[in-house]
Formats: C-alpha cells, structure tokens, sequence
C-alpha cells in the first residue's frame, strides 16, 4: 500500500504537471480547450479507478461520498466565505502588496462561449478536488501518520498548481484554499468541497465576464 499509495500521488500530481493535455490539444481555440477540459476529466477517472482497482478501497477513502443535505449546505457556507476572501483580496490585500490581476489569463479564460466557461470551471471544481484535495490529503495523511502533514503538501501543491496565474491570483488561490482544505479536514465530504468551488469559479469568472 506504501508504493501504491506514492504511485497514485505521482500520478494525480504528475500527469497535470508534465502538462499532457496541453501537448496533445495545443492551441487557443474551442476544439483544443475542449480537449484540455477532457484531458483533466480523464486525470481524474484515472485517480477514481487507481483507488478502486489499483489500491481496492472503496471511494469513501479520499472522502467521496453520496451528498446529504449538510453536504449542500456546508458547501454554500464556504462558498460565501470564499467570495467573501476573494474581494477581500482584489479590495485591500492586492492594493497593499501592489500586485496587479493578470488580466491576460483571466482574458483566456472569459475569452470563449458561455457553456465552455461554466464546463471550465465545474471541471475545476471536481477534477482539482480530487487530484489535490482528497486523494492527496487521505493518502499522504495516511503515509505520514498525521492528516495535517497531507493538508498542508496538498494545499502546497493546489497553489502552485495555480502559480502562473501570477501573484495577485496567488493570493486568491491560497485563501481559496486554506477554506477549502479547512471543510475537508472538518467535514471529511469531498463534494462538498467540489461544490464550494466550482460554485466560487463559477460565480468569480461570471464577475469578470460582466467587466470584460
């Protein structure tokens, strides 16, 4: 279970690192974002098959879950607090560090029809909470004895995930993120993490496509 357990986190964490969605669909047009969006979606099943077949444990070991009522209600909480952190940043900490937004990746990611921005960012919020919040969390909580030291390389790795965003989304990624790894150390319910966020993405971009 040792080598499983590292195989499956070189795995969630390399296959996006090494970037092969964006070597197999290059481009900036619709056919090869969709593509990049498939890509993701098949990072994560991968992910999902690894525990069930690979390790043979049942979903419930990286916090997948059938979705109760507190799994919806518990996720529109932090969702609140998440938008609530995301002006917070834009409003004072940004000014006060004298970042500046990269408009140009936030362009590329309003930049296409409506559908494609919300299928976006509801991938965003299924695929990254599997591949850097439940499996990461559970399995290295697992390997080191402590669930905190599988919160904190996880969250690491989330935010660095998002780095060539540049630094003002830096910010924002990592409160998004303390809040998120916040409800899965608490709550233990990977949908409702996944719900939080995309609601979040969905919500925050929708902003930004008002503004454009």
């Amino acid at each position: 279970m040792v080598w499983l357990a590292i195989a499956g986190l070189a795995i969630a964490w390399g296959l996006p690192a090494i970037g092969i969605g964006d070597r197999l669909f290059p481009g900036d047009t619709i056919s090869p974002r969709i593509g990049r969006e498939a890509a993701w979606w098949a990072f994560a099943a991968i992910i999902l098959l690894w525990v069930t077949r690979v390790e043979r444990l049942p979903l419930g070991s990286i916090g997948l879950k059938r979705p109760t009522a507190g799994t919806f209600g518990w996720a529109f909480a932090f969702f609140v607090g998440m938008m609530a952190s995301v002006m917070l940043s834009f409003a004072v900490i940004i000014p006060a560090l004298r970042l500046h937004q990269d408009m140009a990746t936030t362009r590329s990611l309003i930049a296409v029809p409506l559908w494609l921005q919300c299928a976006t960012m509801v991938r965003a919020g299924v695929c990254e909470e599997i591949l850097y919040r439940g499996y990461p969390i559970e399995r290295i909580g697992w390997l080191a004895g402590r669930r905190w030291v599988g919160a904190l390389l996880s969250l690491a790795a989330f935010v660095a995930a998002h780095i060539g965003w540049g630094l003002s989304q830096f910010v924002v990624v990592a409160f998004g993120g303390v809040l998120l790894t916040m409800l899965y150390l608490w709550k233990r319910d990977l949908p409702a993490c996944m719900i939080a966020h995309a609601l979040t993405d969905l919500v925050g971009f929708a902003l930004a496509r008002a503004h454009g």
